[in-house]
């Protein structure tokens, strides 16, 4: 059966301006019409679903998440210590919250011994409610590097391609590699560098050999110019730009993923919520530089793609559409934050052909606003539906 979707204003997620009293129609999963209603003529039989007064988007990419991570205010010790049937049983429900909230694919970049691999194959097989999922499997980080808790610690060029081929053997798609120190590990400094940018080419090139893409937590300003001249696809955080930074990641096309949301929540929640005083301390010390390097970035035409950081420290999954509005309070157009947790994210994710536009050809995945999230981002707050291809699934 054809699915009119109807009287609804369209955002299309390509940046365009959206289409008023739109028509989109879908068949089997799939969008084949997209369009004003003088010019698209609605089939007989089609099951109309009347949106009139509503607003129409593609659904949500969050290219940064951490499925197992609960937003503690010690979520990386919390995944430490519990069990793995806790963490998978956690790690659902969160899928399940992120989905309701308008997003309908996520990239996992961090787990917690490849368990975040059985919730994706889950998710496939919908056995459990949740976006679509890419997943980093172990991150790639120095000995006593950011993330060594749950990560594969390296050391030198040949052991760094180890690194990569274990994360491709146990089902990874895409590489991620540490290139500085972070906010949540104790004894290391968000810009101090940590793999060097020989090491991180030998992980990122195995990883391309094999079609996977890249990605790097990467904070300060020396380690995020190792991982773009290693290769890398996306630099994650970005706390300490500079000119000459961006003007590299503009020419070798990397892309900027901010996580503002991470960064805030710490600060805005403190020592007295039970963050480790370290975390604070780091996190304080670097807002105000990562608000500058997000404008940097977004007037040097350094291309942006949404991600959040949930599950860090009260950043909860299912709460992925505040990093919208922290992007546009920063600077960003709301049109331009829409479309960097839409088609840009999903060019980011190289999943483009398939979803994160509202245009023919791409999957149903499809999110229903009460309100117009243009004109007042507050209201991409306002979710209503949530389409899987095609199925409501909220």
């Amino acid at each position: 059966m054809t699915i009119a979707c109807c009287g609804m204003t369209a955002i299309t997620g390509t940046g365009a301006e959206p289409i008023s009293d739109a028509v989109v129609l879908v068949q089997d999963g799939r969008i084949y019409k997209v369009g004003p209603a003088r010019e698209v003529p609605i089939p007989r039989g089609a099951k109309r679903i009347d949106l009139t007064g509503r607003f129409l988007l593609p659904g949500m990419i969050d290219c940064h998440i951490h499925c197992l991570m609960d937003a503690s205010p010690d979520p990386m010790r919390a995944l430490v210590e519990r069990g793995p049937g806790m963490l998978v049983l956690q790690g659902a429900e969160h899928l399940r919250r992120t989905l309701h909230s308008g997003v309908t694919r996520v990239r996992d970049l961090g787990g917690m011994d490849y368990l975040e691999i059985s919730l994706r194959e889950a998710v496939a097989d919908r056995l459990i409610p949740g976006p679509v999922m890419q997943v980093a499997g172990r991150i790639i980080t120095m000995t006593g590097g950011h993330g060594h808790p749950i990560g594969r610690e390296t050391d030198g060029e040949a052991d760094a391609m180890r690194a990569a081929r274990e994360q491709l053997k146990a089902g990874a798609d895409v590489i991620k590699v540490m290139a500085t120190g972070g906010v949540m590990t104790p004894g290391v400094e968000p810009g101090a560098a940590q793999l060097t940018e020989e090491e991180m080419r030998a992980a990122i090139s195995e990883g391309r050999k094999a079609g996977r893409r890249s990605a790097t937590h990467a904070q300060g300003t020396e380690g995020i110019k190792n991982a773009v001249r290693a290769g890398v696809d996306s630099v994650e955080h970005g706390l300490f730009l500079d000119e000459e930074t961006v003007q590299l990641m503009k020419k070798k096309d990397v892309w900027l993923v901010p996580t503002l949301t991470a960064t805030d929540r710490i600060v805005e929640a403190g020592t007295e919520s039970g963050i480790p005083e370290h975390a604070v301390r780091k996190a304080e010390a670097a807002r105000e530089s990562h608000l500058e390097s997000f404008r940097l970035a977004l007037d040097a035409g350094v291309r942006v793609a949404m991600g959040t950081d949930a599950g860090t420290p009260f950043n909860r999954h299912g709460e992925n559409t505040g990093e919208i509005e922290r992007m546009v309070r920063a600077g960003m157009p709301p049109l331009g934050a829409i479309t960097a947790a839409t088609g840009n994210a999903a060019e980011l994710l190289g999943v483009a052909s398939e979803v994160g536009t509202l245009a023919p050809g791409r999957l149903a995945d499809m999110v229903v606003f009460g309100a117009d999230p243009t004109c007042d981002i507050s209201n991409i707050q306002s979710v209503e539906r949530v389409y899987v291809r095609g199925r409501c699934l909220r």
